[in-house]
């Protein structure tokens, strides 16, 4: 009798928890469809509370992890999109969902530092995005400006290269500028060495481009390399034989 009335216990017990179970499931159902829908209403706080509500209850809840960032995104809240789109991305790692949505955050978040000047946290950010998306020209382009605004020139190249090596798309011009204008800040900065770098890259874009010729020159000057200074600034004179400031410098020979 004693066995039989255990046996009842745990019966019931296993019921109850079953229930209980079925009634948070319902419940967290029911928060992700009101969070889901203000979401879509714009009511963007809201919905953040409602799914931040799912994840008190199942910490492991990772399409709320990332409908929160989705909100954050639209908040423009890029910390926070992060933060909570590279938790989904640990808890669920292969599905197919998070990916775009994290990469969303972290351009966004990367694209925000560098335009308010917190240059190594966007470097931080893209070189963590492009581990998703490695092909993306816009995302090289980026760093490199970030790096250039850091004055680490050889970073800078290194990253703008990067970016046309990958075909460059839609930004080739602007990464091919960005080899030029890093060249000229190099010089300015008496980085002879990098100017030179960025400046010969550039060539290879832009054989023509008289501005790049010259200040390859004076920095092949200013490094003690006077032949390659006179190789350059013969390359301008082709261009424009008439050139004053290369004519000045043949004189001076």
């Amino acid at each position: 009798m004693k066995r039989a009335w255990l046996a009842l216990l745990m019966v019931v017990a296993v019921t109850l928890a079953g229930c209980a179970g079925l009634g948070l499931q319902n419940e967290i159902d029911r928060l992700m469809e009101q969070g889901q829908q203000l979401y879509e209403e714009k009511k963007y706080d809201a919905a953040i509370d409602k799914f931040g509500t799912v994840v008190t209850k199942d910490p492991q809840h990772w399409q709320a992890y990332l409908w929160v960032a989705r909100a954050f995104i639209a908040k423009g809240f890029w910390s926070d999109a992060i933060d909570n789109g590279k938790k989904a991305l640990a808890l669920a790692p292969n599905k197919t969902e998070v990916i775009p949505v994290f990469a969303e955050a972290l351009f966004g978040g990367g694209s925000a530092a560098l335009k308010n000047g917190r240059y190594a946290e966007s470097v931080g950010h893209f070189v963590e995005y492009l581990k998703l998306e490695p092909g993306n020209a816009r995302a090289w382009l980026n760093i490199g400006m970030a790096y250039l605004g850091q004055r680490q020139f050889r970073e800078a190249l290194g990253a703008l290269s990067q970016g046309l090596a990958s075909g460059g798309g839609a930004e080739r011009s602007e990464l091919v500028r960005g080899l030029l204008d890093g060249g000229l800040q190099a010089f300015s900065s008496g980085e002879y060495r990098s100017a030179i770098d960025l400046l010969k890259e550039f060539l290879r874009y832009d054989e023509k481009n008289i501005t790049a010729y010259l200040n390859l020159a004076k920095s092949y000057w200013a490094s003690g390399e006077l032949a390659n200074a006179f190789d350059a600034y013969g390359n301008v004179l082709k261009l424009d034989p008439r050139q004053e400031e290369a004519l000045r410098f043949l004189l001076r020979r």
